[in-house]
């Protein structure tokens, strides 16, 4: 189980590619929540190959993101949730999922979310998570930590889940990870639909970890940069991680198990206690 590799230093020419680029995405994402807002919940379901849903929101969401990156970054690739999947071989390259939450926007539910990460060399350099349904704007950059809505966000410490008073915090699930780690219904688990948006509430101190069995690097990739730069942890928790990039790979049919949270030894003993072992606590480290 080894923790997420960190991100590099950044050098000024890297930080003014970084600063140009949230330059760039802040406007779209202005015109785009309201439009979003409003068509949540009145949007017809299509179902992708593999059978996981997708709307036409989906796809002009990921048209008009891929635009404006095309106009402002012409030779930096995209690895896309919709349309395109593989990465290649290129120093700046985008990781976008135009709508994480599909069913919770097709519903009308309010958990979903836009999410871009900008990668160099393969590695989170920019971390954006777009969430109208809240109102909310996570951002993080490597080296200079995670903000929610311009305030500095923190992870939370760890929970010793064997104090009674504590089985009220949060533990967020995705819904893959629900039907295997049934233990944690003694805890305070929610299935909540966005694995990105998921991280972005572990980062911001309002859950005490998220567990995911099957997420995409477009789940996760500004994710994994918003926990790390709260000074949390990712850890992946079988086969190789999602990230850093890796060219010449197909990303469509590659997920990672991970865990999110304060620290690798706290995610440790919880998915032990969560996987494998269903009476004992994991107690604070």
């Amino acid at each position: 189980m080894p923790p997420q590799e960190r991100t590099p230093s950044l050098g000024p020419d890297d930080r003014d590619v970084v600063a140009a680029a949230r330059e760039a995405l802040h406007p779209l994402l202005d015109e785009l929540r309201p439009e979003l807002l409003a068509r949540s919940g009145n949007v017809e379901l299509e179902l992708k190959d593999d059978g996981t849903p997708v709307t036409s929101v989906d796809l002009e969401v990921n048209d008009r993101l891929l635009a404006r990156l095309s106009e402002v970054f012409p030779e930096h690739t995209v690895v896309s949730e919709e349309l395109v999947t593989g990465h290649e071989d290129s120093r700046w390259t985008w990781i976008v999922d135009p709508i994480d939450g599909t069913s919770n926007f097709i519903s009308g539910l309010p958990y979903w979310c836009i999410s871009m990460a900008l990668t160099l060399d393969g590695h989170p350099v920019l971390g954006l998570v777009e969430a109208p349904p809240v109102a909310a704007r996570y951002e993080a950059v490597a080296g200079e930590g995670a903000t929610g809505n311009g305030e500095p966000l923190s992870v939370m410490p760890p929970v010793d889940w064997s104090d009674r008073r504590n089985r009220h915090v949060p533990l967020l699930l995705t819904t893959a990870t629900a039907r295997r780690a049934r233990p944690a219904v003694r805890l305070n688990p929610r299935v909540m639909g966005s694995a990105a948006l998921d991280l972005c509430q572990v980062a911001a101190g309002n859950a005490a970890a998220s567990l995911s069995f099957a997420p995409k690097v477009w789940d996760v990739a500004a994710g994994v940069l918003l926990i790390l730069e709260a000074g949390g942890e990712y850890l992946t928790l079988d086969g190789p991680p999602l990230l850093p990039l890796r060219a010449d790979t197909e990303y469509a049919g590659r997920s990672a198990p991970a865990a999110a949270g304060p620290n690798a030894d706290y995610l440790r003993a919880l998915v032990d206690t969560l996987v494998t072992d269903p009476i004992a606590v994991p107690r604070a480290r």
